[in-house]
């Protein structure tokens, strides 16, 4: 069975007071809030950024160089700390907080007979060390360091959506397959159940009516053309209203011109891609390589002078075409021209930098899509109902002992006996699909062999850590929302089509991987999307978050805050006191634990062999057993471990310059944004704990 691949990178902290006569400065901004000072009753400790060493699943080992005082003694000490802890991560606000911290090895070979005594004061001092640290300071540990992060050996499909290419202002509106159509009660019009939109068809005059916003638009054919209903049969307006009594509410959008063009509508029955110019399209070259691409879109189209070949970026995978006519090819990201990789990462087109295998961009997205956010969940307040139409219907997942539920928009399987449903990141369990069900502690390593051809091959991604009789420990790495290290990148979705069933008055469907025109962000937390020409003319039914690859809202909402909090962080749907809650401070954790003041200090690391470095500008160097300095030769790892910091800090200080707004920069000169939109255990025997 595949689970997400061990990270491995060094790592440190760092404890003591160091005279400014001795060390050289760090340099400014290398570590913001670090170093912190630690002061008890018996010791003065300094401590550093700490960095890791394995850090799988929710558990984390850092390596930590140790510099110390005892009060009222200049004694300087050195030696190493070897810690674990459980890691809660909130991509929200990019931070990782260290939980249950265990001290697992402590060395000081200069305390001689004191060591002991030491020893238990740097053990006791543990409960006032700071427990934040900024999740981009740990990526950029794992990223300079190359971790082991190989992809799973996963088979997605790559086969190319219907391509839409328009130089006017467009929507498209998928039908998940061939369009299943019900009755409205008390009308003559039928309802096209299986899409998001509000289609009706008035079989009499053989028309159909698209909701469309501010339009109503009508056909004579799903396949158009569509114009504007000029005077639209006022049941029609009616049904819409009732509709929307029944649907989750969205904060409305910004208003419209009066003067707007309807767009010209696009109907496809199959995965299909919008691709929208305003015009033709206009190019301009990119610095230091022979590619074009295309200025007057948000998305990503560009051409290769050399060959003349057309190229675009959808949902993370290439596709190759002679004209924008198509018909388009998937390509392997390592089969692109070379210019690709030599896209400069300051130019309008730099992001696409993170769908290219090798590039810098895409190990930070591979390694960042391995990482977990987590919860704590308190048993007594998590529920969960599962409401099926009719009695529960369960068909088997191919290739499996298992079976899922299909009349019903929860997720439902059927594993070794028993019912598992999963909710919002977290597992519950039941003896009968109809319950009671409660949480989950373990899961069937069963579940974590569903192959991506089955609509639920995304549940595998969300975990069960460890539990205690009160709390459950959870977390899901971004697989759970729809995105896969792939082909030495991350890609949206797993291209696979699945059908699905009417519900009653709903349409159970599954995730779909096109038709969204989803785009990597690195601030965002992940994938975002939004509609073309802001031309947004889906409904939002309950059955919508699975049709969204459970919860990449991509409704454009400007500065919604709860579209930032619930499209990074899914826990955020759970209400009341289903949540462990816990403080979400910045890098500063109470008042023992402070930023240090005073003299500058040094940059100082903890080398694998166990021995403190420092660099200054005189190059590298390490204590001898009197505690002088002494010089010794730079070696690819220090190295390493120094870019990492600074890295982490540049990420850092990016990201608190942004705020909640970060995303992906754009050219600015199609619809005159300069960004994307804001972010919003043991095993036991039987089953897995991840």
């Amino acid at each position: 069975m595949n689970f997400p691949t061990l990270l491995q990178v060094t790592s440190l902290l760092v404890v003591s007071t160091v005279p400014a006569s001795l060390l050289a400065q760090t340099p400014a901004n290398s570590d913001g809030n670090w170093p912190k000072e630690i002061v008890t009753d018996q010791i003065h400790l300094l401590l550093y950024q700490p960095e890791v060493d394995t850090w799988k699943d929710n558990r984390i080992e850092a390596r930590s160089a140790l510099r110390m005082t005892q009060l009222g003694d200049p004694k300087e000490m050195f030696g190493t700390i070897v810690m674990s802890a459980r890691t809660e991560v909130d991509r929200e606000t990019r931070t990782v907080s260290f939980e249950d911290i265990n001290i697992k090895e402590v060395n000081l070979p200069s305390s001689g007979s004191l060591q002991p005594i030491l020893l238990k004061a740097v053990r006791d001092s543990s409960p006032d060390w700071p427990k934040t640290v900024s999740l981009d300071r740990l990526l950029a540990d794992l990223s300079i360091n190359q971790a082991q992060s190989q992809a799973e050996g996963i088979r997605l499909k790559n086969d190319p959506p219907r391509v839409v290419f328009s130089t006017v202002p467009a929507v498209l509106i998928i039908i998940d397959g061939e369009p299943v159509y019900k009755p409205v009660e008390g009308t003559h019009y039928s309802r096209v159940m299986n899409t998001l939109a509000l289609i009706l068809f008035d079989s009499s005059i053989n028309t159909f009516y698209l909701d469309g916003e501010r339009w109503w638009m009508s056909a004579t054919s799903l396949n158009g053309p569509w114009s504007v209903a000029t005077n639209p049969p006022q049941e029609i307006v009616d049904i819409r209203d009732q509709l929307k009594k029944q649907e989750d509410q969205e904060e409305a959008g910004a208003l419209a011109n009066p003067n707007e063009t309807p767009p010209v509508v696009y109907v496809s029955t199959g995965p299909a891609e919008l691709v929208v110019t305003t015009g033709n399209p206009q190019y301009a070259p990119i610095a230091k390589t022979k590619l074009l691409y295309v200025t007057n879109t948000d998305n990503d189209i560009f051409i290769d002078s050399k060959s003349q070949q057309y190229y675009t970026l959808l949902a993370g995978r290439w596709f190759t075409a002679k004209s924008t006519n198509g018909p388009w090819e998937w390509v392997s990201g390592d089969r692109l021209p070379r210019d690709f990789s030599r896209i400069p990462p300051e130019s309008p087109k730099g992001h696409v930098l993170a769908a290219i295998p090798g590039t810098e961009q895409a190990k930070e997205a591979v390694i960042a899509n391995q990482i977990p956010q987590t919860a704590t969940v308190r048993r007594s307040e998590a529920k969960l109902e599962v409401h099926y139409d009719g009695p529960p219907r369960f068909v088997p997942i191919q290739g499996t002992s298992m079976e899922y539920a299909v009349n019903t928009i929860s997720e439902v399987i059927h594993a070794e006996g028993r019912y598992y449903a999963i909710q919002h990141g977290i597992w519950f369990v039941a003896d009968s699909p109809l319950g009671p069900w409660v949480v989950a502690d373990m899961i069937p390593a069963v579940i974590y062999t569903i192959p991506p051809s089955s609509p639920l091959y995304h549940v595998r991604y969300a975990y069960v850590y460890g539990a205690t009789p009160e709390y459950v420990y959870v977390g899901y790495t971004p697989g759970y929302l729809g995105a896969y290290a792939y082909d030495g990148t991350v890609v949206f979705g797993t291209g696979w089509w699945y059908p699905g069933t009417l519900c009653g008055d709903y349409w159970c469907g599954w995730p779909w991987t096109w038709g969204f025109g989803f785009q990597f962000s690195y601030w965002g937390g992940g994938w975002f999307w939004h509609p073309m020409g802001h031309h947004w003319w889906y409904h939002n039914p309950p059955f919508a978050h699975r049709i969204y690859s459970e919860h990449w809202n991509p409704q454009w909402r400007g500065s919604n805050r709860t579209w930032i909090r619930n499209n990074v962080n899914i826990y955020g749907h759970w209400q009341g006191n289903t949540l462990a809650g816990r403080a979400l401070p910045g890098l500063q954790h109470g008042p023992a634990a402070a930023p240090s003041h005073g003299a500058p200090h040094p940059d100082v690391y903890a080398g694998r062999n166990g021995q403190v470095y420092q660099h200054n500008e005189r190059g590298w160097s390490t204590p001898n057993s009197s505690g002088q300095w002494q010089r010794v030769p730079s070696n690819p790892g220090l190295e390493r471990q120094r870019q990492s910091r600074s890295l982490g800090q540049s990420r850092q200080d990016e990201f608190q310059r942004r705020g909640q707004t970060p995303g992906i920069p754009r050219t600015g000169t199609f619809s005159g944004r300069t960004s994307a939109p804001p972010r919003s255990t043991s095993q036991p025997r039987g089953g897995v704990r991840r």
